[in-house]
């Protein structure tokens, strides 16, 4: 509903269904609303020429999400099992309930509250666009933990809530002159992240795991969903006395099995041991700021543009590399590897006998800033002259060359961190994605 063109609302109301839920939650409503305000259409902006459109932005919703797999709220028979059973203890092949049922599962929520403003200056010569968003997500559809005795596989639940909470800014400048013209835009978000409530005594879900090492990933109350869980370094152990001096309060070695050259964990709890209680938080794989830049111009015929994309501060655990394989290529990065005092404080020894556990243990030495730039696409096109297209009856012929991922700025010592993920715990964990290729394009568009 527009009234005056300054007074602007929008509803809807949704009611979906899906066969992926059982009778007892298949279908659900998801209503929403929007305002908006365009105050360079009052009467009192009129003193204001600079500003051709002022509009704030105000909405509230509900989406919901339904993405598992089918038959999930029910268990299904899974065939090719068998049992040895009789007098004559006879193999007889049978079924089995593949999970445990959960005729309850509904629905994931999302409600999202949204307050923003686009304001265009002089003559949309400057447009200038903001959004603060506060979006909480209930009933998260996740696999439950359950003990190994029960026998099936674990039912799918809603297991928790998660909070995101942030800021999206755009600016865009454009400026005409006679022959030329160019083009300048800036866009860059910020997010936070948080676990606010998981449906289990202990108030954590783990996340995927990592080769033979164990689990990489969780959600926690508190935390950012997905957060890398592992022990914290403090170095390597250079020499014997340094292994010798690292002990608990009754004296005794924190770390009995170590050697010259191994990683030195740190025990958080003060247990005055190495165990499962010392892991922590060693990273995060949602950036804090993810950004983006185009750049554009035009001289007569000729048309050029770049477009960049980034991010700020996240993690990505670099698991291209399985160290419980001894037939496998080694990185570069091995060449500075621990090979005597003072050698490395970063990088341990070499070795197949690894007691001590300095790749085994999932740790901070495989997390790395996963921060870049990179340049998605540059482009250089000519047009040709209007005289020269009458002669052959066209209205338009373009050459262009353009070059994908020409350049990445970053830190990371993997193939690409640009890594993406099918799941929000998988977020960051770099298994060997095949990067994204370099790839350069000449081509010619005719329009008759």
């Amino acid at each position: 509903y527009s009234y005056n063109e300054k007074y602007l609302l929008d509803t809807v109301l949704r009611v979906d269904g899906s066969s992926k839920f059982g009778a007892n939650n298949r279908y659900a409503v998801f209503p929403s609303v929007s305002l908006g305000w365009i105050l360079s259409n009052e009467s009192f902006m009129d003193d204001y020429e600079s500003i051709n459109l002022l509009k704030l932005r105000a909405s509230w919703g509900q989406n919901g999400n339904q993405n598992i797999g089918n038959f999930a709220y029910t268990s299904t028979i899974a065939t090719g099992f068998g049992y040895t059973f009789g007098g004559n203890e006879r193999f007889t092949t049978g079924s089995i309930p593949s999970s445990v049922p959960n005729p309850n599962l509904k629905w994931e929520t999302s409600e999202q509250l949204n307050f923003g403003f686009d304001m265009g200056l002089w003559q949309d010569k400057l447009i200038v666009k903001a959004d603060y968003y506060q979006k909480d997500t209930e009933g998260l559809l996740v696999r439950a933990p359950i003990p190994g005795h029960v026998g099936n596989n674990a039912p799918i639940i809603n297991g928790g809530s998660v909070n995101n909470e942030g800021f999206e800014f755009s600016v865009d400048y454009r400026n005409y002159m006679s022959d030329f013209s160019y083009n300048v835009g800036l866009n860059f978000a910020v997010n936070k992240n948080e676990v606010t409530h998981i449906g289990n005594a202990e108030g954590v879900i783990v996340g995927t795991g990592f080769a033979t090492y164990g689990i990489v990933t969780r959600a926690e109350e508190g935390f950012p969903i997905g957060y890398f869980w592992g022990y914290e370094t403090d170095g390597i152990f250079q020499t014997q006395d340094d292994v010798n001096a690292y002990t608990n309060g009754d004296g005794d070695l924190l770390q009995p099995q170590a050697v010259p050259g191994d990683v030195r964990f740190k025990d958080l709890d003060g247990n005055g041991q190495i165990d499962d209680g010392d892991r922590s938080m060693i990273g995060n794989p949602t950036p804090d700021v993810t950004f983006g830049m185009n750049l554009g111009a035009n001289y007569k015929q000729f048309d050029f543009s770049v477009f960049m994309q980034g991010t700020l501060g996240n993690e990505i655990f670099n698991a291209t590399r399985r160290h419980d394989l001894s037939s496998t290529n080694m990185p570069v990065s091995y060449l500075e590897r621990w090979t005597g005092p003072g050698t490395s404080n970063d990088l341990p020894r070499f070795t197949w006998n690894d007691s001590n556990g300095n790749w085994s243990k999932i740790s901070d030495l495989y997390v790395e800033d996963g921060s870049y730039l990179r340049v998605k696409n540059v482009q250089l096109g000519y047009n040709l002259p209007f005289d020269i297209l009458e002669k052959v009856s066209m209205r338009q012929a373009r050459i262009y060359l353009s070059a994908e991922n020409l350049f990445t700025f970053t830190g990371y010592s993997g193939f690409d961190p640009e890594i993406g993920s099918a799941s929000p715990f998988s977020v960051g964990v770099d298994r060997g994605v095949y990067p994204q290729a370099r790839s350069y394009r000449l081509g010619v568009t005719f329009t008759f």
